[in-house]
């Protein structure tokens, strides 16, 4: 379209595209939507290579070899240089969990299908945990290449017939794309965000442009209105957006329609946006975006891992930033320009061939061994390395209980059936914070030869009737908790009902650390209006659903004749304490200590009150776990064992030696020591509706 040959209009596109990415990456104010700078390059790419594309198949001078070492000479020399820079900083900052999650990110991304892996191991592009994660942003290179593998050949095929044809297929291939898009946001937000199928559209929406499916602009005022259009877009886009915009899907035609406006416009490069996007300062940023993209990642995750947290200052930000430039003008220069330069580069395809192949086995074989040795612990000096591995003692079963349902059979906890005396005594039904309890009702319960059981779903509070909506469709709380209220009322044992869970994340529009907390939507057969009393005694219209909710769970436990106790919720940490411990054996310097308690009651305060007036409601008992693990401070250790295994799961350890301080003095397990309370408990209490 227009004008071919360079365009520094979107070189300048291409540092408006970045300097968001970066600017929100590092946490600094009036960002919160600078991930859609991915959008934009993705728009940028689908219309530079298609313009490439389709002139070359239209002079019949397409080599499929030649498009990629083309690609490969673009993407792997400064990618190459930066994953081994992150795997030299990972052995030396890393602790050996993270490092054995970094040598499986780095066998994805050479492989290209880190946003695969990273659409399975991370919950959320927004989540702490992906905070921790060096590589996690070549999930965007994925997609592009994953993307290049077929388009080339689709254009190849579609150029056999008429000109339309080839703008037909790449229009419904766009268009299939977007309602896909819009469709998986809404069902599987993880899997939308990183997957290629719901991203294709915004590369083939630029490729569309390179196909001249816009009419060439013919007035310079025309130009420069759709070009202002355009930023306005992109900025609309970068302030307003956040974690909380359902993204991509329909939220992502504001940026792309922005790119795509900008480069229209760019068809008349006499314009003044177009002059303004093509100023030297923004031009030099866009010729180093791609290093740039590559190297903010790593430097802001080093910083996390050298002060133990993943929020930065303010200042720190600023020279992460101010590092990354540095680092990003050295690989262009150092590594990208002498791969590129020139129409005949010092090296040659043969040899680019050969250095590509040997560098991705050599990575290749460097993740294999830190997955296979599982993070080098011994990195770890004596006595640090046993205290950081016990740890993550008990996880395993954690994790499998966790995969359990009721359909399928829920785990067992405390004595085996046949040893205990008695039908099953205990029930415990929660999430991934309950699941960290099992230990200690393991002790609890094998003390007294009693069986429980445990109905456990990772990121799932026992609230009725809340589905999770940053979750993919399978995730359904809400049929698994309705599965459990299902088991409770058939059954006649199980007196004693323990709900525990991440309250404070339930209750809070926000996590501790910034970023968006669980968002929950009504299942269609719980759409009763919230009541006036939740509404009264709560913060927020999200803290007055879950304590209607909760009022509902408990309401239906109660109904049975169960006695429920509910847990309050462990103080979350705002960093990995493991990581800490690791910190201090690498870089010789003191184990922190653990958040003020008034910093953590605050975070706290809502949620307790919700339970605080839920058990009011039904006579329910309550514990709070603070009680014991905070005074000035929250321990995050006792001795040499840590009482925690990541920022807010508490280790086997801290679960065995806290709970029964914590619950053996509550009537309902008071009951469980004395065989004659438990067996009047037992056989009175528990009577069931009929009918």
């Amino acid at each position: 379209m227009g004008k071919s040959g360079y365009r520094p209009d979107i070189d300048g596109l291409r540092a408006l595209a970045v300097l968001p990415v970066i600017f929100g990456h590092a946490g600094l104010p009036g960002f919160s939507g600078g991930f859609i700078g991915v959008d934009i390059f993705f728009v940028i790419s689908g219309f530079l290579i298609t313009s490439i594309l389709v002139r070359e198949i239209a002079s019949g001078d397409f080599s499929v070899a030649r498009f990629y070492e083309r690609r490969a000479r673009r993407i792997l020399p400064a990618l190459f240089a930066m994953i081994l820079a992150c795997l030299i900083g990972g052995w030396f900052l890393m602790p050996p969990e993270a490092f054995g999650a970094l040598g499986r990110s780095v066998i994805a991304a050479i492989l290209f299908l880190s946003n695969v892996w990273f659409a399975r191991s991370t919950e959320d592009y927004f989540g702490t945990a992906a905070e921790w994660e060096p590589l996690l942003h070549t999930w965007s290179l994925s997609v592009e290449e994953q993307f290049y593998l077929g388009f080339p050949l689709l254009l190849c095929l579609l150029a056999r017939g008429p000109r339309a044809l080839m703008v037909v297929g790449v229009g419904l291939l766009t268009a299939a794309s977007f309602a896909f898009s819009i469709w998986q946001t809404r069902t599987e937000p993880t899997a939308a965000y990183f997957l290629t199928p719901a991203r294709v559209w915004e590369l083939s929406a630029g490729a569309l442009l390179a196909m001249g499916v816009l009419p060439n602009l013919r007035r310079r005022v025309l130009a420069e209105l759709i070009g202002l259009a355009g930023v306005l877009m992109i900025i609309a886009s970068i302030t307003f957006y956040g974690p909380q915009t359902a993204f991509p899907g329909s939220a992502a035609m504001l940026p792309v329609a922005g790119a795509i406006a900008l480069i229209w416009a760019g068809s008349i490069q006499e314009n003044r946006v177009s002059q303004l996007m093509g100023s030297p300062m923004l031009v030099a940023i866009g010729l180093i975006s791609y290093s740039l993209y590559l190297w903010h990642w790593p430097v802001l995750v080093g910083l996390r891992l050298l002060q133990g947290s993943t929020h930065l200052s303010t200042g720190l930000a600023l020279f992460a930033v101010a590092l990354s430039v540095v680092l990003a003008w050295g690989s262009w220069k150092f590594i990208e320009q002498p791969f590129r330069a020139g129409r005949k580069p010092r090296i040659t395809r043969p040899v680019i061939t050969r250095l590509s192949a040997v560098s991705a086995m050599l990575f290749l074989g460097t993740g294999f061994a830190i997955k296979a040795y599982d993070g080098f612990p011994s990195r770890l000096p004596e006595p640090q390395l046993a205290t950081y591995q016990q740890a993550f003692s008990g996880i395993d079963r954690q994790e499998r209980c966790m995969k359990k349902t009721p359909a399928t059979g829920l785990c067992t906890i405390g004595s085996a059936p046949k040893e205990s005396q008695g039908n099953v005594a205990l029930f415990l039904w929660g999430d991934s914070h309950a699941a960290a309890w099992l230990p200690g009702f393991d002790h609890l319960l094998e003390k007294q030869k009693f069986t429980g059981m445990a109905a456990l779903k990772s990121g799932c509070p026992p609230l009725m009737g809340l589905r999770r909506l940053d979750k993919s469709a399978s995730h359904r709380c809400d049929l698994f908790n309705k599965q459990v209220l299902e088991l409770l009322a058939s059954r006649e044992d199980m007196p004693v009902v323990v709900l525990a869970a991440r309250w404070a994340l339930a209750a809070e529009e926000n996590r501790p650390e910034g970023g968006k907390g669980m968002q929950f939507a009504s299942a269609e057969s719980y759409t009763t209006a919230v009541p006036d009393w939740a509404v009264q005694a709560t913060q927020s219209s999200r803290g007055a659903l879950v304590a209607h909710r909760l009022d509902q769970t408990v309401a239906a436990i109660r109904a049975t004749g169960r006695k429920v106790i509910l847990m309050k919720g462990v103080p979350e940490i705002g960093h990995s304490v493991p990581a800490a411990l690791a910190k201090t054996a690498f870089t010789n310097t003191a184990f922190p200590e653990g958040p003020a308690a008034s910093y953590v009651e605050a975070r706290q305060e809502q949620s307790d009150n919700i339970i605080d007036i839920v058990a009011e409601r039904h006579g329910a008992y309550t514990v709070n776990p603070r009680e014991l693990l905070c005074e000035d401070n929250c321990r995050i250790a006792q001795g040499r064992e840590l009482l925690y295994r990541d920022d807010d799961h508490l280790t086997a350890f801290a679960a065995r030696r806290l709970l029964p301080q914590l619950i053996e003095k509550t009537p309902p397990i008071k009951a469980l020591t004395n065989r004659l309370a438990y067996s009047e408990l037992n056989e009175q209490s528990v009577s069931h509706p009929r009918g």
